[in-house]
């Protein structure tokens, strides 16, 4: 909201005489126009533009785009003579009535009429941002997002359709958000608020006041004063704040909290939390707290002494004179004392803290936690999780149901044991478990040892000490650190990770995942992992050379995963059922794939016939993939790779650009090789792609691709390829690809690419570049508009986009190259098909013939001339004309509507209107013509306007979890069916 100071702040510093100003904004770009105290006519562009008319008679025009207008200080003397006309896009109207003498009316209008308003024409504005006067003003928003602020004096503010935003500052006011999700505030004084539909949040503020959430999912805060707040319908919030609040949660579950003051919350229908505290510092009051129908949960806390759950329909007074009823689930938050809690048939929480407690869950999937003291845990009934406290030597009896007992001795330096015999389970400090099924035990320290064969599923993790741990038939999980360990996982898909030491490690039956580093020293590692399809990492966070790690797969289709990145020794490898990393200090047997990563060493590796990985990583590596579908990265270093039988990849480099001569072989298969400069890719047998990285290379390129031995430059080379990827650098490069489908990419320098047949994707970069599609449906990108270049699509059915971050917008026309600016200055076009813009607002012509036209984001302007067309304005209001031919405009989305379009000439029984069916929700099409319209079922559907061309769209019909929003106005047509639409998938 821009205010009447501010407004005369920026008109002073910016006239510079009372005479008439006709000022014009340029065609594109966002710009800031300022008249005089005399009579302005201000016209605006494309852009998203900001008026400040004066004082004076003044004409403003906005032009396209979403546009704001500030009016200044309009009454019935200064406002006469106005004409403001928003144009097409999304356009605000910000003023103010603060100097009026007395209470104003406004109520929003269908904008596309033309309305007299205190001697001012208005047309075309869309959203009102206004303050009111310090008298009682009324005010009506409309269809979109209106902005009111009250002022002074009793104000009846209602925001109408749309996510609105209306505070009544001062005053007795009445608030009203109407559809949307809108955002009340009462201000001071004893208001009145309703949140209407849609998802909400109220704030009554200072005063006693009433606020109303409607349906929706609302958020309601009374604040000071003695509030009454009814959430209705939805799932809602509600705080009382200070005072004697009544508050309502209506149906659906809420959330409530009468907060300081005597309350009387009830939760209504619905499963509702009640909150309610007992500590002297909250200031709480004697509420009454009644949960009503559902499952409601009451969460008291700062309870001391014995407290009992009781059947819910009797009524229960707390110590603070507080009375709860119609709860079946509590959460109990207990004192420094020893407590007595004893929880109902529902899910309750009952936590102890410090003090010797006794809990008791009772019936439901209850969560215990007696906190410090020696406490007692009981249970009872269903799925519970019991955490024992720090004090040691409690007494746990987890009762019927799945039940989970969480231990955590992490700050114990001493030696921690837990064994279970029969039902019942011991810790070394005196605590006593019974029916326990699953456990979570953290350690410090010491020498643990810690055995869960009876259990269910087992979480160990052991901390730093020479530890002994076994799982149980579950899928458990083990995490040691640095001791000396011995893990046994049993059964089950387990994990297991260990982070130092000389670990034995017997993972035991199914899919396992063990995980072994040692970071320094010659620890020893012996990993076991039994039955099924497991996978072994080693040291494969730290890569370090340090350990001996001896790994058995066992039983199964196995991986052995290496990371010996640090070393600098040469290392050796070939897979087999009995295979050793060579002076690596890993021994793989019954492994049948492998994932390697060595060091600076000139290594050797084979592979087999699995999905093999090797990284030679520094030295001048052998990579062998042989069988499966390898990837084989070389790095640094002159490497030699053969990717063997398999659909593979081949990396002479990865991401490294070194001055190493690579020689790459594909041999058998449909193989993809990466090379850089100075390397040699042989793809071989089979259908092979080249990728050819020069980005950092400063030399000019002259290159025709072919099958057969093809020289790059004097160092670089490939042979048997079919088809080719190549990312130029900053020289000046020729390149002519063949017949697959290619991709070339220019650098900084002045770059011919020709992509030959087949559908290439063709890349401009800084320079003077021309890029020839040739034959096939190709892809011509620009991504710098600071060169003069040259794009011709070829034969077939071509695309030109535009990927350059920037302000600027697509001015391109593609019959006139002359006509070409923004994105598109400086580039001549021909033989091209579809165009996509920017996310600006873009102008796109097409050239006579059957294009495609999109627009993207931004307030577009396309126009298709002769030929059937397909345009596509995307998000924002769009201007269409498709031209002579049967034309189509496409929306795909509800993403896509909202704004409006405008269609210019549509032809009914030639053009269509193209729906995609899936995202609109449509099965068949729900169209309904005519004047002032009513939504009919709850489906989703069409209204057409028949006295004013306009097309809307309402996802759900007479619901209001929807509206309806506009989709497009059709100039001078006056009827519209169902003939006229082309639903697609």
């Amino acid at each position: 909201m821009i205010h009447e100071d501010k407004m005369k702040k920026l008109l002073n510093a910016t006239q510079a005489s009372p005479a008439a100003a006709p000022y014009t904004i340029p065609g594109v770009g966002d710009q800031t126009l300022f008249g005089t105290d005399g009579a302005n006519t201000l016209t605006g562009g494309s852009g998203n533009d900001q008026f400040f008319g004066g004082l004076g008679g003044d004409t403003i025009n906005a032009g396209t785009g979403d546009d704001i207008i500030y009016w200044f200080d309009p009454s019935a003397s200064s406002a006469a003579g106005d004409k403001i006309d928003g144009g097409l896009g999304f356009d605000s109207l910000d003023f103010s009535f603060q100097s009026s003498s007395k209470g104003m009316t406004f109520t929003a209008w269908d904008p596309i009429d033309s309305r007299s308003f205190l001697g001012a024409t208005l047309v075309n504005v869309e959203q009102f941002n206004i303050a009111g006067s310090v008298f009682a003003d009324t005010m009506t928003g409309g269809r979109w997002n209106d902005r009111f602020l009250g002022g002074d004096g009793a104000d009846t503010l209602d925001g109408g359709i749309g996510d609105d935003i209306v505070n009544g500052d001062e005053g007795n006011d009445t608030l009203k958000g109407g559809n949307g999700d809108d955002s009340l505030s009462g201000g001071a004084d004893n208001d009145l608020a309703f949140g209407g539909y849609g998802d909400d949040f109220l704030s009554g503020d200072d005063g006693d006041d009433r606020l109303y959430g409607d349906n929706g999912d609302d958020a309601l805060l009374g604040g000071a004063g003695n509030d009454r707040i009814l959430g209705g319908a939805g799932t809602d919030f509600i705080q009382g704040g200070d005072g004697i609040d009544y508050i309502d949660g209506g149906s659906e579950d809420d959330f409530l909290y009468g907060n300081g003051g005597n309350d009387t919350v009830l939760g209504g229908s619905g499963n509702d939390i009640i909150v309610h505290s007992l500590e002297t510092w909250a200031n709480e009051g004697k509420d009454v707290l009644d949960g009503g129908t559902g499952n409601d949960r009451v969460m008291l806390q700062g309870v001391s002494g014995v407290f009992t759950a009781k059947d819910p329909t009797v009524k229960q007074v707390l110590s603070n004179g507080t009375s709860i009823v119609n709860f079946e689930t509590y959460t109990i938050m207990g004192s420094e004392t020893a407590d007595k809690f004893t929880g109902w048939t529902g899910d309750d929480v009952l936590s102890g803290l410090d003090g010797n407690d006794v809990l008791s869950g009772g019936k439901g999937n209850d969560m215990l936690d007696g906190g410090e003291g020696v406490d007692t845990l009981d249970g009872g009934d269903g799925n519970d999780i019991l955490v024992v406290g720090s004090g040691g030597k409690d007494t746990i009896r987890a009762g019927a149901g799945f039940d989970t007992v969480w231990v955590d001795r992490s700050d114990v330096s001493s030696a921690v044991t837990f064994s279970i015999t029969g039902t019942t389970a011991k810790l070394s400090d005196g605590t006593v478990i019974t029916d326990g099924e699953s456990f979570t035990i953290e350690t410090g320290k010491g020498n643990d040892v810690l055995n869960g064969t009876r259990a269910s599923h087992v979480d160990f993790d052991a901390g730093s000490g020479n530890n002994t741990l076994t799982g149980s038939s579950g899928d458990d999980q083990f995490y040691s650190t640095t001791g000396n360990d011995v893990i046994k996982g049993a059964a089950g898909n387990d994990t297991i990770v260990d982070t130092g030491g000389a670990n034995r490690i017997d993972a035991g039956t199914g899919n396992d995942s063990v995980s072994v580093s040692v970071e320094t020293g010659t620890h020893v590692n012996t990993v076991a992992l039994g039955d099924g399809n497991d996978i072994s990492y080693v040291n494969n966070a730290s890569g370090s050379a340090a350990g001996q790690f001896n790994i058995d797969g066992g039983a199964g289709t196995d991986t052995g995963w290496v990371n010996r990145f640090k070393s600098t020794a040469d290392l050796t490898f070939t897979l087999s059922a009995d295979a050793t990393l060579v002076n690596g200090g890993v021994t793989l047997k019954n492994i049948e794939r492998v994932h390697i990563t060595s060091g600076t060493g000139n290594d050797s590796m084979r592979g087999g016939a699995l999905d093999d990985y090797f990284n030679g990583n520094n030295g001048n590596d052998t990579l062998k993939g042989l069988g499966g579908n390898d990837d084989i990265i070389g790095a640094n270093g002159a490497d030699l790779i053969y990717g063997g039988d398999g659909d593979d990849t081949l990396w002479a480099t990865g991401g490294i650009k070194d001055t190493q001569n690579d020689k790459v072989y594909g041999e058998n298969g449909n193989d993809v090789l990466h090379i850089n400069n100075g390397d040699y890719a042989s793809g071989g047998s089979g259908t092979d792609r080249i990728f050819i990285d020069f980005s950092e290379e400063t030399s000019n390129v002259t290159f025709v691709f072919s099958n057969g031995l093809v020289d790059v430059n004097s160092t670089t080379s490939f042979n048997t390829m079919e088809s080719l990827d190549y990312e130029g650098g900053s020289g000046h490069e020729t390149v002519t690809a063949g017949t697959g489908d290619d991709r070339l990419s220019g650098g900084a320098g002045n770059d011919t690419f020709r992509g030959g047949a087949g559908v290439d994707v063709l890349i401009d970069g800084k320079g003077n570049d021309k890029l020839y599609g040739d034959d096939g449906n190709d892809h011509l990108e620009r991504t710098d508009a600071s060169g003069t270049d040259y794009f011709d699509g070829g034969a077939g059915r071509d695309l030109l986009t535009f990927n350059i971050v920037s302000d600027k917008s697509v001015i391109l026309d593609l019959m006139n190259n002359s006509r070409n600016g923004g994105l598109a200055a400086g580039l001549s076009v021909s033989s091209i098909e579809d165009v996509i813009g920017s996310d600006r607002d873009d102008t796109i012509l097409g050239r006579g013939s059957d294009n495609k036209l999109v627009g993207g984001g931004g307030d577009d302007k396309l126009d298709g001339r002769d030929g059937n067309d397909v345009l596509e304005g995307g998000a924002h209001g769009d201007l269409l004309t498709g031209g002579a031919g049967a034309d189509q405009f496409v929306y795909a989305s509800e993403d896509a509507i909202g704004s409006g379009d405008e269609i210019t000439d549509f032809t009914r029984g030639e053009d269509k209107l193209v729906i995609d069916k899936s995202e609109f929700g449509f099965s068949s099409l729900a169209l309904f013509s005519g004047n002032d319209l009513q939504a009919t079922g709850t489906a989703a559907q069409f209204f057409f306007e028949k006295d004013n061309g306009r097309l809307w769209y309402d996802a759900d019909g007479t619901g209001n979890d929807h509206d309806a929003v506009l989709v497009v106005t059709l100039d001078n047509v006056t009827s519209l069916s169902t003939s006229d639409f082309l639903l697609v998938a």
